[in-house]
């Protein structure tokens, strides 16, 4: 039974109450019945304007501040609630509303005050932004979004009418291709998904990026091919001087010749399995059989030990590589005789982690050892740990290296064991 009903019902039992309390009273005195009953027909009345002006007046200050909590609700804030007597039950309750209005309206004004400093950012920045509601319905776009897309973006329009298209997490639009860096992010606002689209410009960086590999490229091309053609040409120039080709002399200057174009293939080698290396296939593989692999390709002369599992998770030819090339690295940083390399696989929560030191000099410059065609070997191609940390990036990790306090290098890859 509501509260209205409840109210109803005990000021109806209350004016029978007393109407029944006056009728014994008048009966127990020997009123005549007649005389009884004009008087309860006469009392009836004031009793039931009494009651009703009881109700409306209870009703009347309960509709008063259920109105008034709906138009706050709906943020208007014209409106006051009249003012009560200080000796009305609800004047306490009038003034708690009243301090929660007034809290509301300050928050409104602040939320709407950053609201428009937002927006006036948003429109000034030269990111294309926009916004999805759970209905996939545009609910803003900046002015960069406005202009790049060339069409009326009018708040409420579907994403597919503006061309955007929803797979699985992400948006894409045809008109951002390769050229922009596109990010999309779901979040939840009211207890539902909203989704925030945001485009950047990566084209310029694109272009120097390429025009920096370009350079380096040949920059170390020509580099490489002039140390190997200077000297076959002055080699050839000498023989060609001679009247009389000497044959010792003739296979002495051939074989130079081919220990340069080998050194030159296997440079080109090396730079094309570091521009082409291929996604890797990670799978749960046995890392002594491997290891042993790679300490056959250095010499007898470097030792190694490893600790942790047996078992690793990535891609085993990939995996071999990175050890032959650290192997050999360490083998010729050594200057002792005998050369010592410590290898050690463990898990940090979901990540796997190798971990490879040795007992060498250590890395003469840690900010470039890891820039590729960067070498201080005389010998050195500048693309071994290049190759490594790109390996690395490729089971999507990372390679770092450090120097050890008391002598040696130190190189640490990390990689997720799930994808």
């Amino acid at each position: 039974m509501s509260h209205e009903k409840w109210l109803v019902s005990g000021l109806s039992i209350v004016i029978i109450i007393i109407l029944t309390l006056t009728a014994a009273f008048t009966w127990s005195v020997g009123w005549e019945t007649l005389a009884i009953a004009t008087l309860l027909f006469f009392l009836f009345y004031p009793l039931a304007w009494l009651a009703w002006k009881g109700y409306k007046f209870w009703c009347l200050s309960i509709m008063q501040l259920t109105t008034f909590t709906q138009v706050l609700t709906e943020g208007e804030q014209n409106l006051r609630f009249k003012k009560q007597h200080k000796d009305n039950l609800l004047l306490e309750l009038q003034r708690e509303i009243g301090v929660l209005a007034n809290k509301d309206s300050e928050r409104n004004i602040k939320n709407q005050t950053v609201e428009a400093l937002l927006s006036h950012i948003l429109d000034a920045w030269s990111v294309p932004i926009c916004l999805f509601d759970h209905h996939l319905q545009l609910t803003y776009r900046n002015n960069a979004m406005n202009e790049l897309l060339q069409q009326p973006m009018l708040i409420g329009t579907g994403a597919d009418d503006l061309g955007f298209h929803l797979d699985g997490s992400n948006f894409h639009h045809p008109i951002y291709d390769d050229k922009w860096q596109c990010q999309t992010i779901r979040y939840a606002h009211k207890s539902k998904a909203h989704w925030l689209f945001t485009a950047i410009d990566i084209s310029q960086l694109l272009n120097e990026n390429q025009s920096i590999i370009q350079n380096n490229l040949i920059r170390v091309l020509a580099h490489e091919i002039r140390n190997s053609l200077t000297p076959m040409s002055s080699m050839t120039d000498t023989l060609l001087c001679s009247e009389v080709l000497n044959e010792a002399q003739t296979r002495k200057v051939l074989s130079r010749i081919r220990q340069r174009s080998d050194r030159l293939m296997t440079f080109i080698e090396q730079y094309s399995q570091l521009s082409q290396l291929p996604p890797a296939q990670p799978k749960w593989f046995d890392f002594s059989e491997v290891l042993v692999e790679a300490k056959a390709m250095v010499s007898e002369n470097c030792r190694v030990q490893f600790q942790g599992n047996n078992q690793c998770y990535g891609d085993a030819n990939q995996v071999a590589q990175v050890l032959i090339n650290i192997l050999k690295n360490s083998h010729e940083a050594c200057t002792e005789s005998n050369c010592q390399v410590n290898i050690k696989i463990y898990s940090v929560k979901k990540e796997q982690v190798v971990e490879i030191t040795d007992n060498g000099p250590g890395f003469a410059n840690l900010d470039n050892v890891l820039t590729p065609f960067y070498t201080t070997k005389i010998h050195g191609s500048g693309i071994g740990l290049s190759l490594c940390a790109e390996i690395a990036r490729n089971h999507q990790g990372k390679l770092s290296v450090n120097n050890i306090s008391d002598g040696g290098a130190k190189i640490s890859m990390t990689w997720p064991t799930s994808r």
